[in-house]
């Protein structure tokens, strides 16, 4: 039988198929505004989903119609909307508080025009690991075999800030390995690594698969303390937790506490204010339902979604909080 999670992503794709393929014939003559989101398998590639749901509720009454796009994630949509490739992007906001800072990825190359259009869901720093390999809490990490993701990917800067606050050398205290994240699940069922680090919105099919061969798995959780320490040292960390009732075979039950990093759609200044007000709206005016998109945006709350976006929101993102009077 299929478990609660493969049948809502096969449900919730077979949907957004509905809704891209059928109308293609008329779509194709009309104006395209694009959003770049993440892989296919992902909740980055979901939301843009939704976002262009709500958005082609109205596209007769817009005259034009929104495309999601799959992409290699936040360092790429930033260049590519900052480009004028695609028209909004979806990130981490640690990726666009590096990019407006200048620092880290963007050393030296401080991107000022950058703005939040809404807060999404928390992306949850997330480290799986095999019973058999005894890690139990995050120091045991220590002398194993380690996957922190492709180099520069967001899933390799959280790994390196983690195990340096755990006081872990990742050059002398670990195996590392780089495999990209969506391959993390079958090396660690093939017994070739012993843990991943992975930053996502629960619940995740990669997850999910790392939890259904013979290797048992388990989510590695963090000290308390260690969390708001965390936390306390970036603007762009907060103490979460992770849902894992999703998770059937997962060998560890309940709200495991972690550390969590905002995903969020953002675009460039120059960006049409109309445009981006109609996207806000009508994601606010169907708020419920594009709640039910994906369970990872169950817990979205409509007072927050101007919140914590690191960057200045969008002057058509602003003025459709206004009127709504949820912000001054």
């Amino acid at each position: 039988m299929k478990s609660v999670l493969t049948r809502v992503v096969c449900s919730t794709f077979l949907a957004l198929l509905l809704i891209y393929t059928l109308p293609a014939t008329s779509m194709a003559t009309e104006p395209m505004t694009t959003i770049t989101t993440g892989g296919i398998n992902g909740v980055y590639y979901s939301a843009g989903g939704a976002v262009a749901k709500m958005f082609n509720k109205k596209r007769q009454e817009f005259g034009g119609w929104m495309a999601n796009q799959a992409s290699h994630g936040s360092l790429e949509n930033i260049d590519t909307v900052l480009a004028g490739g695609v028209d909004f992007g979806i990130s981490q906001a640690n990726f666009l508080y590096f990019a407006s800072n200048g620092i880290e990825n963007f050393d030296g190359q401080q991107k000022t025009n950058l703005r939040a259009v809404l807060g999404l869901y928390v992306e949850d720093l997330t480290i799986i690991a095999a019973m058999d390999a005894e890690i139990n809490i995050a120091k045991d990490l220590k002398g194993k075999r380690v996957n922190i993701g492709v180099v520069g990917s967001s899933d390799e800067e959280t790994s390196a800030v983690v195990l340096e606050r755990l006081g872990i050398d990742p050059e002398t205290d670990l195996e590392l390995f780089n495999y990209p994240t969506y391959e993390a699940s079958e090396k660690l069922q093939a017994d070739a690594i012993d843990a991943y680090f992975y930053t996502v919105g629960h619940p995740n099919l990669s997850v999910m698969e790392a939890t259904e061969g013979d290797r048992k798995v388990h989510i590695v959780p963090f000290d308390q303390t260690f969390i708001d320490g965390l936390a306390a040292s970036r603007p762009y960390l907060s103490a979460d937790t992770i849902d894992t009732q999703y998770y059937d075979k997962l060998e560890n039950k309940g709200a495991i506490p972690t550390v969590g990093i905002k995903s969020i759609l953002f675009t460039r200044a120059e960006m049409d204010e109309e445009t981006v007000y109609r996207v806000v709206k009508q994601v606010m005016d169907n708020f419920e339902l594009f709640r039910m998109q994906h369970p990872a945006f169950a817990q979205l709350i409509r007072m927050e979604m101007p919140q914590d976006v690191i960057v200045p929101l969008h002057s058509g993102a602003a003025r459709y909080f206004r009127e709504a009077g949820i912000i001054q």
